[in-house]
């Protein structure tokens, strides 16, 4: 994805489009996952942005702490039970 978007984004003469100490890569099980959501939950707050995790409004803390949806949906059991209950009660109508 990194490579792809730079050359799609990145014009004759200019600069490169992500810093080169970061890179992407796929995260293959359930320890890194939790890995990275808390690096990102924790980072607003490590940066002064905001005292606590779900003051970032642009979070998923809150989500996955408690199921309730935020500003940016994010795919979970909540949400697909979520969604799977709304079709089921639609299709009884």
């Amino acid at each position: 994805m990194k490579q792809r978007t730079s050359r799609l984004l990145k014009q004759p003469g200019e600069r490169q489009f992500w810093q080169r100490r970061y890179y992407d890569f796929n995260v293959h099980n359930p320890e890194k996952t939790t890995e990275k959501l808390r690096y990102m939950h924790r980072n607003p707050v490590k940066r002064g942005l905001v005292s606590k995790p779900e003051d970032w409004i642009w979070s998923s803390f809150r989500h996955y702490a408690t199921g309730l949806v935020g500003t940016v949906e994010i795919e979970s059991e909540w949400t697909a039970r979520s969604r799977e209950l709304r079709l089921s009660t639609t299709a009884h109508v």
